[in-house]
């Protein structure tokens, strides 16, 4: 299920301009992916949610049920990088 919640976004990021490469994407220790945009910009999937650090340093949550306004909201941090 993550898995397919990680393909969704990196779907919705391509869409608006961000590609991502199958290098980009890694495991947790648990099996859960993650993908790598930038130093310091980390997105996991989980079942339910993507995760990331954003402004001020906090996580910031969005539904895996809506990977296009997450790769909004991830695109947001990406261009302040």
């Amino acid at each position: 299920m993550a898995g397919r919640a990680l393909a969704d976004l990196r779907r919705e990021l391509h869409a608006l301009g961000m590609t991502t490469e199958e290098r980009d994407v890694f495991l947790t220790r648990s099996g859960d992916p993650m993908l790598s945009l930038a130093p310091g910009l980390i997105v996991w999937a989980g079942s339910e949610w993507f995760r990331w650090i954003g402004e001020r340093n906090r996580w910031r949550y969005h539904t895996t049920g809506d990977p296009a306004g997450a790769a909004r909201l991830v695109r947001r941090v990406y261009e302040r990088l």
